[in-house]
């Protein structure tokens, strides 16, 4: 939808009137709804909405708007922090958008060299009910290196 600025958000971003009007989006926030629940939910996931791509195509002689990313977001705490979301309550918002299908996680980030958690956009928040148990859950130790038990430590 037009040019990209350096936060890599373009101009606007579309939402689709089924997802808005769904009980998974209408719940977000609202206390009793999921183990975890932020009052940043919706704007995490419009700041997901705001980072896909669109290209403009022609079809039948019409301008059509069609998806041309590969559905890998990255959304980092120091980004959230510039607008003023902690890192906790980020934590929170993403648990939620997690637990209700909005978004799922590509690659873990986290280690030492700086790297970024990769999410995409997923629709499950289509089959998501209230009282349901979690759609998604966030893999909460990414075991690397010599972590553990009997894992490169000296045995007596």
């Amino acid at each position: 939808m037009g040019k990209r600025n350096g936060n890599g958000y373009g101009k606007g971003t579309f939402i689709e009137t089924k997802m808005f009007l769904s009980k998974a989006f209408i719940s977000l926030g609202k206390r009793g709804s999921s183990d975890t629940v932020s009052s940043y939910s919706s704007p995490m996931l419009m700041m997901f909405l705001g980072k896909r791509k669109f290209a403009e195509i022609k079809h039948k002689g019409q301008k059509k708007q069609v998806r041309s990313d590969d559905n890998r977001f990255y959304l980092t705490y120091k980004e959230l922090a510039s607008h003023g979301i902690t890192q906790p309550a980020a934590t929170r918002a993403i648990d939620e958008l997690l637990a209700k299908g909005f978004v799922g996680v590509v690659e873990p980030g986290g280690a030492f060299d700086k790297h970024k958690t990769v999410y995409s956009l997923v629709e499950d928040w289509i089959k998501w009910k209230p009282g349901d148990p979690s759609v998604r859950i966030r893999q909460k130790d990414v075991k690397r290196g010599f972590q553990g038990k009997g894992l490169g430590a000296v045995q007596k």
